[in-house]
């Protein structure tokens, strides 16, 4: 990186009055919650006239294209673009690299946002004079077992100290969902990493503070997220999740403790049972880190799920679904960025 060791914090990060804000919308096969989350940008009260909408679609086979062809956009720009290489991280890349707005915002396809969402996103970026400013996420459930997962992935026992998810505090974080960026961050800290997916917003979010940058938190700022539906597309998810924060730590990548949990868990159940079969100490440990594991989880599960009217055991299972995958994804992408880099030298 070019100038300064931290570039970010030397540059001038301020907007005009009323900036054009670009939004990024990376998608594949998003009939189901397009048009939703197109009405809810339509309806911001900052005014559509100065916001473009680039949806980065990876080849969608459904529906998709046809519905944002068809959408009566108020926007300054409504565009489809494409995403060859169909990862998330691409899509990033390319929805940016069209993008001409002063700063922008990425936004999954899964989400819908209040009226106030931009406004308060743009004001957030001009009080602060942060890099980067982001909300508080609301996770909905669809269906039993949705409820559950919604739970779990809005309690700190399933999530760990991922503010954004429960937290009404306005504070620097180290990430923020659906974040609204300064048009220089794009222009310093660069493009997002293609050969991680998963790691997206986490990993160019560390690279933007390692620049200098701040991430603030900003209650106010409201979104909502629709999470998995099942167990099975949430164990895939986690396991994509833990996979890429394996893979950036076999490069050096400086990660979060909580990051570390899970694979410790998930590495450390098995050594303990082995070594209790010659110290029965270490027997008594696994029993005694299994029970706690266990009575933490269903008292998270229950403070979680009576928010939402979702079943204690179910969210409890999310929360095990999620750490076990994630554990395991990130064990897995560790291992094969270790070989990897081996057979590169």
């Amino acid at each position: 990186m070019n100038g300064p060791a931290r570039p970010l914090a030397a540059a001038s990060l301020s907007i005009p009055d009323r900036p054009l804000v670009s939004i990024v919308i990376p998608c594949l096969n998003e009939e189901r919650y397009i048009v939703a989350l197109l009405e809810t940008l339509a309806a911001q009260d900052y005014g559509a006239d100065a916001i473009e909408v680039l949806v980065s679609d990876g080849g969608s086979t459904d529906r998709t294209r046809d519905l944002v062809a068809s959408f009566a956009a108020p926007f300054r720009r409504l565009a489809v673009v494409e995403n060859p290489r169909r990862i998330t991280v691409a899509g990033l890349n390319e929805g940016m690299a069209a993008a001409r707005g002063d700063c922008w915002i990425i936004i999954g396809a899964h989400s819908a946002v209040r009226p106030d969402f931009v406004r308060a996103s743009v004001e957030g970026l001009r009080r602060t004079g942060a890099a980067c400013v982001g909300g508080a996420i609301e996770t909905i459930g669809e269906g039993v077992r949705g409820k559950a997962i919604a739970a779990a992935m809005s309690s700190p026992f399933g999530v760990g100290n991922a503010r954004f998810r429960y937290s009404s505090v306005e504070g620097e974080v180290d990430t923020v969902p659906f974040g609204c960026y300064h048009r220089a961050v794009w222009e310093i800290v660069g493009r997002f990493d293609e050969t991680v997916d998963g790691a997206d917003e986490d990993s160019y979010n560390q690279r933007l503070i390692d620049a200098g940058g701040r991430i603030v938190l900003i209650p106010e700022i409201r979104s909502t997220y629709y999470p998995r539906r099942t167990f099975l597309a949430l164990a895939r998810q986690y396991w994509e999740y833990g996979a890429a924060k394996g893979t950036l730590l076999g490069r050096g990548r400086r990660l979060r403790p909580r990051h570390f949990a899970p694979a410790a868990m998930v590495a450390g159940a098995p050594a303990l049972f082995a070594l209790g079969t010659i110290f029965p100490s270490a027997k008594r440990l696994l029993r005694g880190l299994a029970l706690a594991y266990i009575v933490g989880g269903l008292f998270g599960a229950r403070r979680a799920a009576k928010k939402s009217d979702a079943s204690v055991p179910l969210t409890f299972a999310a929360m095990a679904t999620m750490h076990v995958s994630y554990g395991a994804g990130f064990i897995a992408g560790a291992c094969r960025e270790r070989r990897n880099g081996h057979r590169g030298r």
